[in-house]
């Protein structure tokens, strides 16, 4: 199968805050970009992830569809695995949403990447390179690091409120994070549901954190789970944060920390960092999609490193904000 040898793309749930985010990533790009959503506004077309039909007459194989809809039915990803094309996933969807896809996957046409931002996306890329520099490592580490004000849409913002609420009382663990957020006591996050990760978390646990930047709202956070009440967190906490004017969006710093432990002690340990979650996911998800553009296409249903690499990708993260640090292994277990 060739490469797709166009910079056309069709952004679904452009209205949507992450939405309008790769919209204007793309666009600064160089792509040419059509915006698709449930109720459209001027100059959009509209699709209805509910209808096969609206998804057929939109959806065009010759452009590459980036989807920010977490939609059950995934009636575009199943439609591009069948008729042809390349589709990015980046969408907050659970585990259960890449097996589904891999399950109709033997014959595909078209390319499905899931979980192509920066976390899950770039992370995965991370984790990738750090079990290849320790293969013996038993146990992976991550924490998400989130701003109690950062801009998200709802998707996010239902995501991050149900990884929270999973459990009335999570694991804690102390992480060295880099300045400004500092060493913090991290809270576990979603459990059960690491199944981003694909292959390379086979047979190793892995435990998922998050850290609030802001450190009274964390620490409020970290008080509630001590008193086995993490069910009763309110959706106000991660609630939806608008757009700025002038289509700013909010700076906070990001260093999501993914660490490769053995026999209990980590052995190496990166972070990703930026300044701006959103803003950064939505330039992640771009240069996923020019490295897709670049490559000779396989079907199939794919997570980022089946195909891509942590060194392929890095000078052009680095070159649109995003840096991965590695740490000094003397400071992992202090």
């Amino acid at each position: 199968m060739e490469a797709l040898g166009t910079n056309r793309a069709l952004v679904i749930g452009a209205r949507g805050v992450f939405g309008t985010l790769i919209v204007r990533a793309l666009k600064d790009a160089g792509w040419e970009v059509r915006s698709g959503a449930r109720r459209p506004g001027p100059g959009q077309v509209e699709i209805d992830l509910d209808r096969a039909d609206s998804v057929a007459a939109v959806v065009d194989p010759g452009e590459l569809v980036v989807n920010t809809v977490p939609h059950p039915d995934l009636l575009a990803e199943r439609h591009v695995l069948e008729r042809g094309g390349i589709l990015i996933n980046v969408s907050s969807l659970p585990t259960a949403a890449s097996r589904a896809l891999r399950a109709v996957a033997g014959r595909a046409r078209g390319t499905v990447l899931m979980h192509a931002g920066l976390a899950p996306g770039v992370t995965t890329l991370v984790a990738a390179d750090l079990l290849r520099l320790h293969p013996n490592a038993d146990e992976l580490e991550i924490v998400f690091t989130i701003g109690a004000t950062a801009t998200r849409g709802a998707a996010s913002a239902d995501f991050i409120h149900r990884g929270l609420t999973v459990m009335t009382r999570h694991r804690t663990v102390l992480v060295p994070l880099p300045t400004p957020i500092g060493e913090r006591r991290c809270l576990g996050f979603g459990e059960g549901d690491a199944g981003w990760l694909g292959g390379i978390a086979e047979g190793r646990l892995v435990r998922q954190y998050i850290c609030i930047v802001e450190p009274a709202v964390h620490e409020a956070l970290l008080d509630r789970n001590r008193a086995s009440a993490m069910n009763k967190v309110p959706s106000s906490l991660s609630a939806v944060q608008k757009r700025l004017r002038h289509g700013t969006v909010r700076n906070e710093p990001v260093a999501h920390w993914i660490a490769a432990i053995s026999i209990g002690r980590r052995v190496g340990a990166r972070t990703v960092e930026c300044r701006g979650d959103h803003l950064h996911a939505a330039r992640a998800t771009v240069v996923f999609a020019d490295a897709l553009l670049a490559r000779e296409q396989q079907g199939g249903c794919f997570d980022p490193e089946e195909v891509c690499t942590l060194s392929g990708l890095d000078a052009r993260l680095r070159s649109q904000g995003i840096s991965v640090t590695t740490h000094d292994r003397r400071d992992l277990n202090r």
